[in-house]
């Protein structure tokens, strides 16, 4: 059994790039008056810009956050938002939009000591998530693959399924959303690194950096703890 095992989320994480959001929203407005339309549309773009304008984008969790909550203030039917949301997926899954890894992160996860087990887990469709790592350059990067996973309820199941007999200290969950990808981790004991994109502290962390980029010392030094 490896020593430690690093849990990575995936969209905002490993998986970088809004283009796909934008899209997401333009399907989702597409439905409404042409007045409530350019009022989606443009606080959805406020968010984006890292100046949300309204009360149900203020806190959104990321751009796709901010679609849901938008739809729901505007009174979107859930079904015809889910369905754009799955149209948008299939159509990242193709390439038809920019989307990037954070800078050295394939080499990063290749310095690490073999001994430590690398997960990801995410709420996105099972279905596109391999062809979208390979656009990604990051297809057989890990050694778990969990899509659809409906975090934040479904993570402790996956935790227990991935520790085994391990103790909660042998995990490390990496993500940008701490209702979804730290909470259930930290309540059970485990370590967290938060990716605090819109400068929204987390105190429960055990460490929070900007970007994932940042994080690569603290989890090259977690790891290598673990594995001397």
């Amino acid at each position: 059994m490896n020593d430690a095992i690093l849990l990575f989320d995936y969209d905002g994480t490993v998986r970088l790039g809004s283009e796909h959001a934008t899209h997401y929203a333009r399907s989702v407005a597409a439905t409404l008056t042409p007045e409530d339309e350019r009022a989606f549309l443009s606080a959805h773009a406020a968010f984006v810009a890292g100046k949300p304008t309204t009360a149900s984008t203020f806190d959104a969790y990321d751009a796709d956050n901010a679609v849901r909550r938008l739809a729901g203030e505007f009174g979107v039917d859930e079904t015809i938002r889910h369905d754009a949301y799955v149209e948008t997926r299939k159509r990242m899954a193709a390439g038809e939009f920019k989307i990037w890894a954070p800078k050295g992160f394939q080499e990063f996860i290749w310095s690490l000591p073999r001994n430590i087990e690398v997960a990801l887990v995410t709420n996105a469709p099972t279905a596109g998530l391999e062809p979208t790592l390979e656009l990604l350059g990051l297809d057989g990067l890990f050694d778990h693959v969990i899509g659809d996973a409906g975090k934040p309820e479904g993570l402790d199941a996956i935790i227990d399924e991935l520790l085994e007999e391990r103790p909660a200290e042998a995990l490390l969950s990496i993500g940008d959303i701490p209702r979804n990808d730290l909470a259930p981790a930290a309540d059970r004991g485990c370590a967290t690194a938060y990716i605090d994109h819109y400068g929204r502290p987390w105190p429960r962390a055990t460490v929070s950096a900007a970007s994932l980029e940042e994080l690569y010392p603290f989890i090259h030094r977690w790891v290598t703890e673990r594995s001397a």
